[in-house]
């Protein structure tokens, strides 16, 4: 079980990084300079209307899909709250979009690195929606793995309160 927010963030930074590392793999062997005026304008209003549609998609459907999280049970405890710092991005997800992005820059030249972006774009406007819900609900939001499947959970913000005794004194 991890944090929805940080696996986001940490998404984000995978394709950010893959970006960077596929457009100077294609920019060393095709140079950088970019393909003609019309072929460059439409690439980025293709790119540009991309992203708005599939940010749009997600917003719906995520706030709904957050609005089904179920509640930890009591007797399950969130795991302890890593640091975002240790661990800036996913490296599976890292070389999943490297290999291919960087073989088709290699083949087009380096302006076709630029495709992650659009998942970029994606996943830090899911991270950016996660937070402000967190927040409006007062819950952190989890990733709970189930038999394959990949549900959400929700805590609250703030730790559990200890558990007390019949007398309301803390157990021993």
């Amino acid at each position: 079980m991890d944090r929805s927010l940080y696996h986001e963030t940490r998404s984000t930074g995978a394709a950010l990084a893959a970006t960077a590392v596929c457009a100077v793999a294609g920019g060393a062997v095709h140079g950088f300079e970019l393909p003609p005026a019309g072929d460059t304008r439409r690439f980025f209003l293709a790119l540009l209307a991309l992203m708005v549609l599939s940010m749009l998609v997600e917003l719906v459907v995520d706030v709904r899909r957050f609005r089904k999280a179920v509640p930890l049970a009591d007797d399950v405890e969130p795991p302890p709250d890593e640091r975002l710092r240790e661990r800036l991005f996913l490296p599976g997800l890292f070389a999943f979009i490297v290999v291919p992005t960087t073989a088709a820059a290699l083949a087009w030249g380096w302006w076709v690195a630029l495709f992650p972006l659009t998942s970029a774009a994606e996943w830090g406007t899911q991270a950016v929606v996660i937070t402000v819900w967190e927040r409006r609900n007062g819950l952190l939001l989890w990733r709970k793995f189930t038999m394959g499947n990949v549900g959400l959970a929700t805590s609250p913000l703030s730790p559990r309160p200890p558990t007390r005794n019949a007398t309301g004194a803390p157990p021993a």
